[in-house]
């Protein structure tokens, strides 16, 4: 709990220091805040060498993920001002996840090959996070050059084109990650009736091939604007329902838990 009220503060001030443009800031409170979220998520989800994840925990592990890819692609794409948004959240979710009177529920995950699953899927969860919260900065900043309205110093981005490469940089990225988890999933899972895995899997199939459309396009047909943020949200949409929202229903209300 220590750990996770010292990573709010150190977000808090990474937030502030993007909003300022103080780089050095940034990086500094945001690799202090990372790294104080991973000490406390290791007493969240690892009890006596087996990984515990339950759903608070799961959205704690992708927002870490975000935060922490943040950091290391920032001098190189334009995701500065994603820390505003990534690292308040991470932050609270952090605190929510430690918190002593939270519902400890969740599947624990032994042995080697469904803990890679479960990272490469976390893995993936992260990249598309940071990439669904890229595609909403592109939003607002094509709509600010259509109207000349500057919300929240979008003036200050890099070209739009610089943007969307970010974008489907992220994407191409995110997309390679899903498909190695689901290629372990089917490696490694031996019962997907059993473990409830059903739906999570057939969503995730979804998710994987809306995106690969959305990249396909993009490659042959040079899909971008609209079309491109319309296809990354609807992908978005439904991993989140396949990684939380079926989580939310078994673990919350039905008292099942899964991987």
């Amino acid at each position: 709990m220590i750990f996770a009220g010292l990573c709010v503060v150190a977000y808090g001030v990474a937030a502030f220091a993007a909003h300022r443009a103080r780089r050095a800031l940034l990086f500094g409170a945001g690799s202090a805040a990372v790294l104080l979220h991973a000490v406390a998520l290791l007493g969240d989800v690892f009890h006596d060498g087996v990984l515990h994840i339950g759903l608070l925990e799961a959205v704690s592990l992708v927002l870490w993920q975000a935060s922490l890819l943040l950091l290391l692609s920032w001098r190189f794409m334009p995701v500065v001002l994603l820390a505003m948004i990534t690292f308040p959240l991470s932050g609270a979710m952090a605190i929510i996840a430690a918190w002593p009177t939270a519902t400890q529920t969740g599947a624990s995950v032994e042995g080697w090959p469904l803990q890679l699953h479960v990272g490469l899927s976390v893995f993936a969860a992260g990249l598309f996070t940071l990439a669904a919260l890229q595609s909403i900065l592109l939003a607002f900043q094509s709509r600010y050059l259509h109207s000349g309205a500057d919300p929240g110093g979008l003036r200050n981005l890099p070209p739009l084109q610089s943007m969307e490469s970010a974008l489907f940089g992220a994407l191409w990225l995110a997309w390679g990650m899903l498909s190695a988890s689901l290629l372990t999933g089917i490696l490694f899972v031996d019962d997907l009736l059993a473990q409830h895995l059903v739906h999570k899997t057939v969503l995730s199939v979804v998710s994987w091939a809306v995106f690969l459309m959305l990249l396909w396009g993009h490659w042959r047909y040079g899909w971008r604007g609209r079309t491109a943020l319309r296809w990354t949200w609807t992908g978005y949409a439904v991993l989140l329902t396949a990684y939380f929202g079926s989580k939310f229903v078994l673990e919350a209300l039905l008292g099942q838990h899964w991987g």
